[in-house]
């Protein structure tokens, strides 16, 4: 698996966790198989009614129980419960079981019920790993549906339902949600420096200059109290591939066969990332709070760039915060986002109410709910635009990201790429100055591209 970042420390709940969730039902009815034959003639029938917001089609087909797997911590366990009780409301026929568990376990039981045959009927799915799955003829197609009911995918952010279709045009999956890359920042200790709030006109220049100013050793013994800046350097999510972008650089050739990471833009962001702890030492070294967890949200940073998700745990933390637009590089203002979708096991028995659950997350109804949860952003436009925006301060900030950003990249053999390369940049680069960012490239690049060249 990639490397743990906050997103994934979060979901942390233990063992694997089960509800049954609406009236009890027996077995589930079998439904025709989905790999036969496309959407029944009950969900045919029955198209969303507004374009601009896909509710959810009526089922017409037989009771049935389905499951739906997902990652999550308590929270947002307690949340899914809501979403999909409100689906049983709308959907009696459809009882919806959700198991939840914490982020490795989650993928390695996903991989030994796929083996088995017995993968649940709909399960969450992780952007960049959709590539690997949809390859292993797993997932069920629900290009059949989509185009019976005419199913508005233009209602749901663009970026997140492209990252679930093949590069055949097949739609293997919807959005459920996405997280983007912005700044944080502690109001009081910006208060206390008699500082400004950051801004959209801030730049690498203007990050460097006021993270000085909020770097300090209060008690004088030569130890720094309070960082100016705080990121996790273990995934390229959190903040070094927005670098690389807003260096110029990118992390794949357009066709993606090969690395790009060599060139000078790429690896010009990378090491912005390594002067920040080392030469200009406004980022902790990454030792430091590998145990203990985010320094901004223990109150000893005063900014941190990194995702979306900190909504939710810095309001936890009671931190009084504002959120910033990521700050602009030499090639402009770029950030990163990452969305989680639900797809279809090819495997289910009861394709139709798969289906029509599915479409449901990513309807107005279940995405208010998301939305209410802060630990993501809805992918409905509606409600993006709409009622997530003004829902918390800085919700706006975080929506018109989606305006300047890059997907987070997907393809096959993710997993086995990112650890190569991430293995090299937090030994040699980020946990210790050893080597340049562009000495560290170099030295697996060859081992990237044949990593790729083998998928």
């Amino acid at each position: 698996m990639f490397a743990t970042s906050t997103r994934t420390r979060i979901a942390a709940v233990g063992a694997m966790v089960s509800l049954l969730v609406g009236a009890c039902g027996g077995a589930a009815s079998p439904s025709p198989n989905p790999s036969a034959a496309g959407p029944s003639s009950e969900a045919s029938a029955n198209a969303s009614a507004s374009p601009a917001a896909p509710s959810p089609t009526a089922y017409g087909g037989p009771a049935t129980t389905i499951e739906y797997s997902i990652w999550g911590d308590p929270t947002e366990l307690k949340n899914q419960q809501a979403i999909v009780n409100s689906f049983h409301a709308a959907e009696p026929r459809i009882t919806v079981k959700v198991t939840v568990s914490d982020w490795e376990p989650y993928w390695d039981k996903l991989q030994t019920l796929l083996a088995g045959g017995a993968a649940p009927d709909v399960f969450a799915m992780d952007g960049p790993l959709f590539p690997d799955y949809a390859g292993r003829d797993v997932l069920l197609d629900l290009s059949s549906y989509i185009q019976a009911e005419s199913y508005p995918l233009s209602s749901l952010a663009d970026l997140a339902v492209k990252d679930f279709a093949t590069s055949d045009g097949r739609q293997m999956g919807l959005p459920r949600d996405l997280n983007v890359i912005a700044l944080f920042y502690n109001k009081k200790m910006f208060d206390a420096a008699g500082i400004p709030y950051p801004d959209d006109s801030w730049d690498w220049n203007k990050l460097i200059e006021v993270g000085k100013k909020l770097t300090l050793d209060k008690n004088k013994d030569g130890k720094t109290d309070q960082w100016g800046l705080y990121t996790e350097t273990t995934d390229m999510e959190n903040y070094w591939s927005s670098l690389v972008w807003q260096n110029g650089g990118d992390i794949l050739a357009p066709d993606g066969k090969t690395t790009v990471l060599d060139s000078p833009g790429a690896t010009g962001g990378l090491q912005f990332l390594q002067d920040l702890i080392w030469k200009h030492k406004i980022v902790p070294d990454p030792a430091l709070f590998a145990e203990t967890g985010d320094a901004f949200e223990q109150g000893k940073a005063a900014m941190e760039i990194n995702g979306s998700w900190l909504v939710a745990t810095d309001e936890a933390a009671g931190l009084s915060f504002g959120i910033a637009p990521i700050p602009a590089g030499p090639a402009g203002r770029v950030t990163s986002i990452n969305p989680t979708g639900a797809v279809v096991y090819k495997g289910t028995k009861s394709p139709d109410a798969a289906w029509v659950f599915v479409k449901y997350l990513a309807s107005p109804a279940a995405q208010q709910k998301i939305m209410a949860l802060k630990a993501s952003l809805p992918v409905n436009k509606e409600v993006l635009a709409g009622p997530y925006s003004t829902s918390f301060d800085g919700a706006k900030v975080l929506a018109d990201a989606l305006a300047y950003a890059h997907i987070k990249p997907s393809f096959k053999g993710y997993n086995e790429f990112t650890t190569e390369l991430q293995a090299e940049l937090d030994e040699h680069v980020f946990n210790a100055p050893d080597e340049s960012a562009a000495e560290a490239v170099a030295k697996v690049k060859d081992k990237l591209n044949s990593i790729l060249a083998s998928q």
